[in-house]
C-alpha cells in the first residue's frame, strides 16, 4: 500500500490545482480553449486517482480498517460540504441542481452498496 503515496499525492494535487484553474479565482484568461484544457486534465486526474483507490490491496487488518475509516471520512467530509453548499446557495436563491445530484448520488449508492454487502 505504501509504495504508490507518492504518486497517489501528487496526483491529488493536480485534482486540486485543476479545481482551482477551473473556478478561477484570480480572474486569469479564461478562454474556451484554457477551459477546455483545464477540464481534460482534471478528467484525467480524477481518473488517475481512482486508479489508485481501485488499485489498493491490503496486507493485514488494520491496513482494511484505516482504509474504512478514511472511507468513511472522506464520505462525510463530501457530504457536508454538499450540504453547506445547498443551504449557501439556496439562501442566495441560485440553487445548482449538481450540487443536489451528486449529495443524492452519494447516499443512493451507500445505501444501494450497503444493502447488496449485506446480502451476501
Amino acid at each position: 500500500m505504501k509504495k504508490s503515496r507518492l504518486s497517489e499525492w501528487l496526483v491529488a494535487l493536480a485534482t486540486i490545482i485543476a479545481l482551482v484553474l477551473l473556478v478561477n479565482p484570480f480572474n486569469l484568461i479564461m478562454t474556451s480553449a484554457y477551459t477546455l484544457m483545464v477540464l481534460m486534465l482534471l478528467g484525467l486526474a480524477v481518473i488517475t486517482f481512482g486508479v489508485f483507490v481501485w488499485r489498493e490491496d491490503y496486507h493485514d487488518e488494520r491496513e482494511e480498517l484505516y482504509a474504512m475509516k478514511t472511507g468513511r471520512l472522506s464520505y462525510f467530509v463530501g457530504g457536508a460540504v454538499l450540504v453547506v453548499a445547498i443551504i449557501v446557495q439556496t439562501l442566495q436563491h441560485t440553487l445548482d441542481v449538481w450540487l443536489v445530484v451528486a449529495l443524492a448520488a452519494m447516499v443512493m449508492t451507500k445505501l444501494v452498496v450497503n444493502a447488496w454487502y449485506q446480502s451476501r
